[in-house]
């Protein structure tokens, strides 16, 4: 996995979305088929066979992801960071740099990208259902997290000083 960032369990807990930030993708770890309980094997008694897969739950997204949680409908908001750029990919083979550069971006981010803000709402499949994004980062940018309670959508960031809260 490169550069694993945000994980979130599914409702059934038979798989996990793990955000591949440098990728700009969401995988899903198979803990189990939706039909095994448990460990164990469905009907037949044997192992669960998808247990151990990994499969892309959603890529070609339109920015770098970061944080993901599991919606209270079951699906799930994944933070985007930034605008998509070529720059995580090229730094692929060096993590250390990488992970120096995460580090700087509330402070680079603006210079290189721009302020932007954004943030997905995906179904319990992965498909994208709505999108929420402050295209000039003049009220939230850098979006890493974003957690819904009570019909409100709070929203971390790494340059910002505070949580956001956006009313559903």
């Amino acid at each position: 996995i490169s550069y694993a960032n945000g994980v979130a369990l599914s409702a059934d807990g038979a798989w996990v979305a793990v955000v591949e930030t440098n990728l700009n993708r969401v995988l899903r770890f198979w803990l189990r088929d939706a039909d095994c309980r448990g460990g164990g094997g469905g009907g037949g008694g044997g192992a669960c066979p998808r247990a151990g897969e990994t499969d892309v739950l959603i890529d070609n997204l339109p920015g770098i992801p970061d944080g993901i949680s599991r919606a209270p409908d079951g699906g799930f908001w994944l933070a985007l960071v930034a605008p998509l750029s070529p720059l995580p990919r090229h730094l692929a083979p060096w993590p250390r740099l990488r992970t120096l550069l995460s580090h700087l971006l509330p402070w680079v981010a603006p210079f290189a990208v721009g302020s932007w803000g954004a943030v997905v709402k995906l179904d319990e499949r992965g498909r994208p259902v709505e999108a929420l994004y402050d295209p000039d980062g003049s009220h939230v940018a850098t979006v890493s997290a974003a957690t819904e309670v009570g019909g409100r959508l709070f929203l971390g960031n790494l340059g910002g000083r505070g949580v956001s809260v956006l009313q559903l």
